[in-house]
Order: C-alpha cells, then structure tokens, then sequence
C-alpha cells in the first residue's frame, strides 16, 4: 500500500457509515483515485496503492488482517508481498524475530477480529510516518497526519509544545505532534492495543548496537559492504531507474553504486544555476554515464517540494524505468554518517555527562529563534525553555555503551525520522515512492558499531570514497562548512551553497514573497488572536520589506501557528508530557 487509515472501537460497537465514509474520503486528494475499505462491524480500514511496487501491501484473512506501506526487505531478493505473508503468519502467533530483520522503510498494521486486537508497527527508523489516537474506546490511525485531522472522532486540540518544537527545530521531540494526544510512532516501536489494555513495546532498541573492536580499515570494508548490500536489495533486477543527483556525496555514491551494478539511471538535479551543487553534480552524472537532466528552481526557495519536482521531471521524459514510481535518494547519508549537527565538544561533555552543555551547543547552533515577542502575555513566555527541556528529555532517554553517541540516536529518533514527513504526507499527489539505502537497517547498524570518532566532520566518509571506484574521487563534492573539504580543486567562479553572501541573496529574493504571505496571514479572519499579536506581527512584517531586519523567522512561525489553530478552531494546550 501507499496509504493507509482505521478506526477500530475497542469496546466492540459497531462503526456507523458516516465515520467510515469520511476516512475513506480523505485518502487521497487526487481524482480518480479508487481508496478501497475493509469493513468489519467494531473496525474499517482504508488503503491506495498507486502500484509503485508492483506488489499487494494487504492480506485480509478469516484469522486476521495486515495493511504494510513500503517495503520490509527481509531477504535479498525483492518480494514484498512474501515479506508481508512472513510478517502476517508471525503476528498470528504472537511472534516478531523477523521484525528485527527487515531493512527497509515500512509500517505495519495488523488487526486480528478474535481477540479484538490492533497491532501498530514502524520500522527501525520511523522514516516512513504511521499517526495514531488513541482514548478509552476507539482508535484513530493514518499514515499522513491530514487524515488524522479530517476524522471527527479525534477532538483536535493544538499541542502549544508540539507546534513551538516544529517552529524551532523544524520536527516534533518524542513522539509529539501538533496535536495534544495524537502521537507519531518512533523508530523501532510496536504498540498493540485490546480492549483493555495498551501495550507499547520496542521490539528494536538502537542504543543496544555496542561499539566494535575493529580497526578502522575493517570498519571501512564494513561499511561499504553493507552500503552496497543495501543498494543491490532495493533495486534487485532493475535494469533501469531514476534518482536524484546533487553535487554533494550521499546521492553520488547511490547513483554510482546503481551504475557499477550496470543499472542504466536517469538523474535529476533541481540545484540554482552556477552553484557548485548544480555544476559538480551535472559533472558527476556526465562521469559516471547518468541519463542526466538539470532544471534550476526558482530563486528565494529554499526548500522547494523536490518530490513534485522531481515527479514532473519523470512525467515529462522518462518512459522506460521497469518501476517508474520508484526514485533513488540520498537521504540520511550526510547525518549518519558524515555526523552533520555532532561536534566533538558535544561527544566529549557527553561522556562526562555534561547533558546541560551539549543542549546548550545544540539549541543554539541548530535551532530556529522562536519568535517569542509576538506572543500575547502569558501564552507562552518560556518558549525556548521548553525546546531546551524536549532536547534534554531526548538526549537523556538513550542508553548507549558510548554516551556520546546519544546526540546521533537524538537525530535518528527526532530529526531523521521527520525528513520526508512532507514527502509521505503529499505522496497522493506526487505519486513516488522513494529508495532510501542510507536507513537501511544493516548498513545502520554497521555505522553504529563503528568508533563514533572516526565518523566525525566527514573523514571516516572520505575514507570509504575510493572503494567505490575512481569516478568517485574524480569529479570534485561540495563539503559541508567546519567538515573535511573537498581533496580536489572546486572552480572558484562556483557559488558555495553555505556562502553568507549567497545565503542573503537567497534571503533578499524572498523577501517580497515573504511580505505577501505576511500581509495574508494577517488578513485572515481566523487569525490566531489568542496566541499572537496582530499588531505586532504587522510591524515586523514592515521591518522585514525594508530589510532593515530579517523577521522570515517570526513569519514563518506565526504561519505555522496559525495553520494548527485553524484546524483546531483556536483551541490549545501547553502539554508538557
């Protein structure tokens, strides 16, 4: 399946056919679409599949139902629907050993009608999001939070921490969502709920990986084995695909893994013209023998919905992918295993518990300022305190046999798992489905047992380039600022992505598109008056088109609260659990 949703009533009562209607309706946006529904009398499920993978994600049984979205990978070769059959008969039975061999990005529903039992699961990283509800008599689940939101059986209610974690970091902390009581699951977590009980389990724990002994040359060899291992079991017999090419290392080593298998890969590069990640990117795929396009996106966008981007890309040229849905990424690389966001400050007063420091370090490089003076008094005077305190809570929650790895299990469970949020959430309209080999779950662990200061500022990184072949190392990256740089010349007439004189260009190009989006918010006749200052929020949005101040941040964040209490009719909370 692609998507999938339920309601199922605990205590057994019957499901009218408004309620069941609805969630099947708010499936999938786009026209046509066929969503189909399961009915029993306490429970309906709904599911699309748009065919990426060419196999069923659902088997529906006298014993017992399972809905799977993604792909498991529990064998080498590509079966999804074997995996599922697996999957299903060890649920049955109350097992779950082959949970903790799958590699892939998925989530797992399973309901069993006898014991009037549901049974939610995620995979090892969470990537793939599963959104659920849970009160004393029904159950709410859907695997993009808009479907949570159009439900009326789930009260919505704005979670003031939730939304003030998104505004700052840019992911919810701990499971949290924009809603009080409406949970995301985490990596690992299998949660099953009965009549009368809810038990929520982790039947895979990334803090349990210990450290190996090896010596660095054999961790390398690790590395790349299971690098490669993760690669040739998502694209089995694929003679030809698509991905993504940027001018840095994580989607060059994808597209140079696929083409060493002799896999003929149509890539796409959506980087600004005359940026080092558009020229070194183009460069690679002319090296490597890519079928290559390049198409700049608009200035000022920082962050445009390269998943459209890239289906329009497809739509309009490629024709002859054995599974055209299905496009490479290279997601997660540069974080795991570069150790992007991790200084070896932070590592060091880790392991003399110095938790207080490393949060310190990490709100303030890698948080967004919360516009706290736009505020009415009293709704949330403390707001970067409680990001502090969802960071600490985090951190504190891992158990490693090297403390300072907690600050990558942090953003393996908090900043990871949410990076293809909008991705899944939008997956109804742009109709792919991603590979991702960087959070497959051997290659993971592999990376985990390795001595955590190698990986540090790219070097260990670096190291592994060679064993990929020389195409690899002879077209210049772009690296990342404080990393280890490129060993190549880059042309100097090259922008550099992190350039400041380059970053307020790109400031300065949206600033007239920023006012505009400003002077609709405060236009609306839902604004959220309870929470914000409109008087206020106008004149930085003044101070912002003269360009004396840069007030994107408090625009952006007033937009986000905003679109939470609309949905949530001004209602809100400030949870702290």
């Amino acid at each position: 399946m692609t998507l999938i949703a339920g309601i199922f009533h605990r205590k057994g009562h019957p499901l009218s056919d408004s309620v069941c209607r609805e969630l099947a309706q708010s499936v999938s946006r786009r026209p046509g679409d066929v969503v189909e529904t399961m009915r029993r009398p306490e429970a309906v499920f709904a599911k699309l599949d748009i065919g990426a993978f060419k196999a069923n994600g659902a088997i529906e049984e006298e014993a017992g139902l399972s809905l799977l979205t993604g792909e498991p990978l529990l064998e080498m070769t590509i079966n999804r629907a074997n995996d599922l059959a697996l999957l299903h008969e060890d649920l049955l039975k109350g097992q779950r050993h082959r949970l903790k061999d799958a590699n892939g990005t998925f989530t797992l529903v399973h309901y069993q009608g006898e014991r009037s039992s549901l049974m939610l699961v995620s995979d090892k990283c969470a990537v793939r999001p599963l959104y659920f509800w849970i009160s004393d008599e029904v159950v709410v689940f859907a695997s993009a939070l808009r479907i949570v939101e159009a439900c009326s059986l789930v009260p919505k209610k704005m979670n003031l921490r939730g939304v003030t974690e998104m505004v700052a970091l840019g992911a919810t902390l701990n499971g949290r969502t924009p809603y009080i009581d409406v949970c995301r699951m985490k990596p690992g977590q299998m949660i099953t709920v009965s009549r009368d009980q809810v038990i929520d389990e982790q039947y895979w724990r990334w803090d349990e990986i210990g450290t190996s002994t090896e010596i660095e040359s054999a961790r390398l060899a690790a590395v790349h084995d299971a690098f490669q291992t993760a690669v040739h079991r998502r694209n089995g017999c694929d003679r030809s695909t698509a991905a993504f090419l940027s001018g840095g290392l994580d989607s060059r080593l994808v597209v140079a893994s696929l083409r060493q298998r002799g896999t003929a890969v149509h890539t796409m590069n959506f980087a600004l013209s005359g940026t080092q990640d558009q020229f070194l990117g183009d460069e690679f795929a002319d090296r490597i023998g890519s079928i290559h396009q390049s198409t700049s996106r608009a200035a000022g966008d920082s962050v445009p919905d390269y998943s459209q981007l890239m289906a329009d890309a497809l739509e309009n040229s490629v024709s002859d992918c054995e599974r055209p849905r299905v496009v490479w990424s290279g997601e997660g690389g540069s974080v795991m295993l570069g150790l992007v966001h991790v200084s070896q400050r932070m590592i060091d007063a880790l392991r003399q518990k110095q938790v207080a420091s490393v949060v310190e370090e990490f709100v303030q490089t890698e948080a967004t300022q919360v516009p706290t003076k736009l505020f009415r008094p009293r709704v949330l005077d403390n707001a970067m305190e409680i990001v502090w305190q969802g960071v600490r809570e985090a951190l504190t929650s891992f158990h490693p046999d090297d403390p300072g790895r907690s600050v990558c299990l942090f953003l393996l469970y908090n900043d990871q798992s949410q990076k293809l949020n909008a991705h899944f959430e939008n997956i109804d309209l742009h109709r792919l489905e991603f590979q991702l080999p960087f959070f497959d779950g051997k290659l993971l662990q592999t990376i985990f047992e390795t001595k955590l200061d190698w990986l540090l500022e790219h070097k260990f990184y670096n190291q592994l380039l060679p064993k990929f072949g020389a195409d690899v190392t002879s077209v210049p990256w772009q690296s990342y600022p404080g990393h280890e740089a490129c060993s190549l010349p880059i042309p100097e007439q090259l922008v550099y992505q992190w350039n400041d004189d380059h970053l307020a260009r790109e400031h300065g190009a949206k600033r007239t598109r920023m006012v505009k989006r400003a002077s609709q918010l405060l236009s609306t006749v839902d604004f959220p008056s309870l929470i914000l200052d409109r008087r206020k929020l106008r004149l930085a949005a003044w101070i912002h088109a003269t360009g004396w101040r840069d007030y994107q941040y408090a625009i952006e964040a007033a937009e986000t609260y905003s679109r939470y209490s609309t949905i949530c009719r001004g209602e809100y909370s400030l949870s702290l659990s």
